[in-house]
């Protein structure tokens, strides 16, 4: 990595989440990991998937988010922390009416990349297209 000051991150959209891209494998420095400052709009977030290849943590910094790892789904709040091993099965959505806001570290890089692709399909999404996507970045969506 070199040092530098990285004032203009990419921000993508899809799901109804905003997320700005800090570091990842498509900025011009190879990485071992993807950060991710994700804002999750209301009734924004993520299906149950599993990413077979990356392991996460997720670290909530403003409002609420229900949060489900394997069988088990709670509300994280504010300076809580979610851990998810490469596999698992996870998920959030925000069920309140303010945007929730949270950072995304995840190993190794590469995750970034899977939010360029979604962002930039259509909308509504083909399932198809969908797929092509999950099977490319190795994440595997419960029931698309």
């Amino acid at each position: 990595m070199q040092s530098e000051f990285n004032p203009h991150a990419d921000v993508v959209s899809f799901a109804n989440m905003d997320v700005r891209l800090v570091a990842g494998v498509q900025d011009d420095h190879e990485r071992d990991l993807t950060i991710l400052d994700m804002t999750v709009n209301p009734k924004g977030g993520a299906p149950l998937h599993r990413s077979l290849d990356e392991e996460k943590t997720f670290v909530l910094t403003q409002g609420a988010l229900q949060f489900t790892v394997g069988d088990t789904t709670r509300e994280v709040v504010v300076g809580d922390t979610v851990n998810v091993a490469k596999g698992d099965l996870h998920g959030f959505m925000n069920a309140t009416d303010a945007p929730a806001r949270m950072l995304l570290v995840s190993t190794p890089a590469r995750h970034d990349a899977f939010f360029r692709a979604m962002a930039a399909l259509p909308v509504p999404h083909d399932p198809q297209a969908v797929r092509d996507i999950c099977r490319t970045y190795r994440q595997e969506i419960v029931g698309l």
